[in-house]
């Protein structure tokens, strides 16, 4: 059974139209992304001028925390 199914999986996956497929299914999926992606990096960006990551690790994760935590809340 296991060996018909990784047949199947291989066969599946050299097919060019599952492919083409997945391809169109994966740039889908990062322009969904992409936004919540960058709004990410800017948080962290803001977090980082706020309290730096170097000398006070501890406290730039506090922050973080902190307003990741008012976030959800919202």
């Amino acid at each position: 059974m296991k060996a018909m199914l990784l047949q199947l999986a291989r066969r599946l996956a050299a097919d060019p139209r599952v492919q083409e497929k997945a391809k169109e299914k994966a740039t889908e999926l990062v322009a969904r992304a992409r936004p919540k992606v960058e709004a990410a990096a800017a948080e962290l960006r803001a977090a980082a001028r706020e309290v730096d990551p170097r000398r006070d690790p501890k406290g730039f994760a506090r922050l973080l925390k902190q307003r990741w935590d008012a976030r959800d809340r919202n």
